[in-house]
């Protein structure tokens, strides 16, 4: 369709005089028009996430709406029971609470059955909630880590993971199919419950039950925490707080909800510089951990001390490897009736991990909702936890996406229990490297915006899949997987089949034992590079200088993509 008639249709009705206004102002703009019509909000990697604003190109009203008639038709095609139930959850993001309520109109009108959180939750207790009811899906409204002028829509099945293939096509087609006049719009009040915050009491209950301390064994800590504006207000303190921490710190002028993420420099933890507050009042108070969560609380960053008690802030990858461990020494249970998972981005050192200790592990494609699909197919075995690079965890079988709240209940418990023995988190991170091996893990991103940036990403990708290189940084390549065509390509000159569906993902194995993996992101303007660089633990062996070594090597590494 030309944009010229997305425009057109978008000047009539259903669209409200104030749409049509704005509209007829910015075709006075022709560049900003173009980027807001150009086309329309793609369905895809469990939902949608993109700028808010009129367009079909934008998060709004319209577009918000037409993706749950076009999921409400496919649910009302494929489930064949007469009553069905969607909960809906929704985060601190400007228009959050009012695009929820647009989506409940939609699916009362379309005689769904719908329960609303009554005020803005993590992501983690909508997937609870699925479980935990019984329900047919969910739908929470966030934009995850994204800046403040995003927002989102995440779609969850039965089992309360995202949804995968092929089921994300067939709502993207059920969503194509559709007029914005064909939206149902007639809200039916009698189908929306609302649910309150004495529900979340059932799901911190259920997460301590399964913690791997006692509450007596609980060290007392000191924990300096911030929700970044974000809904982990909701979930951290007072779990902590009822499993017997009770010396927790907020960073009190980032744990109110706000939607312009008034305080902070990112709401992501991945960014050092979402740390800048918790690391001030920590030193103000001698605290020993930091604890920071993203809007919907579902990735989690730490912070801890090294030996020279200077902040250190670990990242995903470490702490996924950290938690594996310790819950292979201190949780009892028979190692061939459990599995772990991982995805495959994340530090191979997960993975060397489970395989050392006899322990399956199944590695997926990149994003946690492939860790559920994965617990869900495996139901002969129980899920211990998996993780991914991208600060998330998950420990468990009550929840299916990773977890903030679980993951650091355990983080805390991990800690306490290393200060019982005279030990702490960056020594018991030595232990594994000296176990296992070093692992120098890095991600790098290139940004590109706008459709022009969107086809540059696409051509960029394809440069480096028609002409492979056969060094990187002066380092032989051993094996190219390319997920995009399915295939293997080893230095030898054989080709084999790879199992895994196929995705936009090239992954390069280096003579050294080292990794790099490139692929776009599902949910932003980005080419992101996974870097995993290897090095074999020796009695010289220094953690400073080794990763300063290495960060040279990933420098050699950006400039020869670049």
């Amino acid at each position: 369709m030309k944009i010229a008639d997305r425009v057109s249709i978008w000047k009539n009705k259903p669209f409200d005089k104030e749409t049509i206004k704005k509209i007829i102002e910015l075709e006075k703009n022709e560049d900003e028009l173009n980027e807001r019509f150009h086309s329309d909000l793609e369905f895809g990697t469990g939902g949608i996430r993109g700028l808010m604003g009129i367009g079909s190109n934008r998060i709004n009203k319209y577009t918000i709406s037409k993706f749950t008639q076009g999921l409400a038709d496919h649910l009302n095609k494929t489930l064949k029971k007469k009553q069905k139930t969607l909960i809906i959850a929704y985060d601190n993001r400007r228009n959050s609470k009012f695009f929820s309520n647009e989506v409940a109109k939609v699916l009362s009108a379309n005689n769904f059955n719908v329960i609303l959180f009554d005020d803005v939750r993590p992501t983690p207790l909508l997937s609870f909630s699925i479980r935990h009811f019984n329900a047919d899906g969910g739908i929470m409204i966030t934009a995850s880590h994204n800046p403040p002028e995003y927002n989102g829509y995440k779609v969850y099945n039965s089992f309360g993971g995202q949804i995968v293939p092929p089921d994300d096509k067939k709502i993207s087609e059920s969503i194509k199919k559709l007029n914005f006049n064909q939206i149902k719009w007639d809200n039916n009040k009698s189908k929306v419950k609302i649910i309150d915050d004495n529900f979340d009491k059932i799901y911190f209950k259920k997460i301590i039950l399964n913690s791997v301390l006692e509450k007596k064994n609980r060290e007392k800590l000191k924990i300096v925490y911030s929700s970044l504006h974000g809904t982990g207000i909701k979930s951290i303190p007072p779990l902590l707080n009822e499993a017997g921490y009770k010396d927790i710190n907020l960073v009190e002028n980032q744990c109110f909800i706000n939607e312009n993420f008034l305080n902070t420099n990112s709401s992501n933890p991945e960014d050092k510089s979402a740390f800048e507050q918790t690391i001030l009042l920590a030193e103000k108070i001698n605290g020993e951990i930091i604890i920071t969560t993203d809007p919907d609380a579902d990735r989690l960053g730490v912070g801890v001390r090294d030996f020279k008690k200077k902040w250190v802030l670990l990242n995903g990858n470490q702490l996924m490897v950290l938690f594996l461990s310790f819950l292979l020494e201190r949780k009892e249970f028979k190692k061939e009736n459990f599995f772990v998972s991982s995805t495959l981005v994340s530090s191979p050192l997960f993975e060397k991990i489970a395989k050392k200790n006899k322990i399956e592990c199944k590695l997926c494609h990149t994003g946690f909702k492939w860790i559920a699909d994965v617990i869900e197919k495996e139901k002969k075995k129980t899920f211990l936890c998996g993780g991914e690079e991208s600060f998330g965890f998950l420990y468990g079988n009550e929840v299916r996406d990773k977890d903030a709240a679980s993951a650091s209940l355990l983080f805390c418990d991990m800690f306490s229990f290393l200060k019982s023995k005279g030990e702490t988190v960056i020594s018991y991170l030595i232990e594994i490297y000296k176990d296992y091996g070093f692992y120098y893990d890095k991600l790098y991103t290139i940004t590109r915006k706008g459709r022009k940036g969107a086809a540059e990403i696409k051509k960029q990708i394809e440069v480096l899949r028609l002409n492979p290189p056969k060094t990187i940084a002066d380092i032989n390549i051993s094996k190219i997987d390319d997920y995009k065509t399915g295939l293997s390509y080893l230095k030898t000159g054989k080709i084999k089949k790879l199992d895994l569906p196929k995705t936009n993902l090239i992954i390069y194995y280096l003579e050294d034992n080292s990794r790099i993996s490139v692929r776009p992101s599902g949910t932003e303007p980005k080419i992101k590079f996974y870097i995993n660089l290897y090095s074999e633990y020796n009695n010289t062996f220094d953690l400073n200088k080794e990763s300063n070594k290495l960060e040279k090597k990933v420098k050699q590494i950006i400039k020869h993509f670049n």
